[in-house]
């Protein structure tokens, strides 16, 4: 299997680390993915796809 793409090693690294540092959610009683996908993008600035759509209109709209 080959990767499908590479990201600078230096925002995964802050964003691993900022992982393995967060405190389980006190309601669920661990870490949950969304904690890990705010980490990621908040700190490694990794975003999933399906956001691509909204953060593209709330920059145009922002522009205006």
């Amino acid at each position: 299997m080959r990767p499908d793409y590479f990201v600078p090693d230096e925002p995964l690294f802050r964003a691993a680390n900022a992982i393995a540092n967060l405190k389980p959610c006190p309601f669920a009683g661990r870490l949950t993915p969304d904690q890990i996908i705010a980490a990621l993008g908040e700190i490694g600035d990794i975003w999933p796809l399906s956001i691509r759509a909204d953060v593209i209109s709330a920059n145009n709209e922002r522009a205006t």
